[in-house]
């Protein structure tokens, strides 16, 4: 079951996947595009979708694409503005250090749950290496460009996150931090310093299993927040800087 699920969140997989979608479901085609535009970096916080070039981009007719911007409306990753149509919701620095303060808590929940339940298996440990060893492998990839980069590492990053999430059975918290991740990217797509860079995000990351296999709670809260921190060191700053 584990190897199924890593076969799933393979970044190269869902970057072909990016490039040739299925049309088994349209506006839900259209939810992936627009989500995996945010991945590779190529849409930031403010940026317009129109319609017609998602049309001819993916071939489809304008009603699903419709269907779809609404849905991602409804999920807070875009705005519908009148006589400008649908833009990606645009972030000032205030409103990313309020979506961080109500993530982290989510978040720290979430791992909170897991570890009242059961321990994590030393084969769901070794899954999430796989991905860490995967973000470092693409970013020594001479033959990929940028935007084939942000899209391993940022798929990476989510399916690491992502596993906890679902990991926890929550469902409600599982809704409420993807979408928040999705906005908090196309927020920071627009100032990329506030990611930091590939090998430090890793050694966060790896700092975290290690805590995971300790099985002490503590120890795993305490090595998340210092996954978030820098995340919220960069933003305060950037908004004492800016006062936005």
């Amino acid at each position: 079951m584990l190897n199924n699920a890593y076969d799933r969140n393979n970044a190269y997989n869902r970057l072909n996947h990016m490039i040739t979608y299925s049309k088994a479901n349209l506006s839900e085609t259209v939810v992936s595009y627009v989500k995996n535009k945010i991945l590779t970096g190529e849409l930031k916080s403010g940026d317009r979708l129109v319609e017609t070039d998602i049309s001819d981009e993916l071939g489809i007719s304008r009603a699903p694409i419709r269907e779809a911007l609404r849905e991602l409306n409804m999920r807070g990753i875009l705005i519908f503005l009148p006589k400008k149509g649908s833009q990606v919701l645009n972030l000032g620095y205030k409103d990313i250090e309020e979506i961080l303060s109500i993530r982290i808590p989510l978040e720290m929940q979430v791992l909170t749950l897991i570890f009242e339940k059961s321990l994590l298996q030393e084969q769901e440990l070794n899954y999430l290496e796989k991905l860490n060893h995967e973000m470092i492998r693409a970013d020594k990839e001479t033959a990929m460009d940028v935007r084939e980069k942000n899209y391993i590492f940022n798929t990476c990053d989510l399916a690491f996150h992502e596993f906890f999430w679902k990991r926890s059975e929550s469902l409600r918290r599982v809704e409420i931090l993807e979408n928040q991740y999705f906005q908090l990217l196309a927020a920071m797509n627009r100032d990329i310093s506030t990611l930091g860079s590939v090998m430090e995000k890793h050694d966060e990351h790896q700092r975290i299993i290690e805590a995971c296999r300790t099985g002490v709670l503590d120890q795993v809260l305490t090595a998340f927040q210092a996954h978030m921190a820098p995340y919220l060191k960069a933003i305060i700053k950037l908004e004492n800087q800016t006062g936005k």
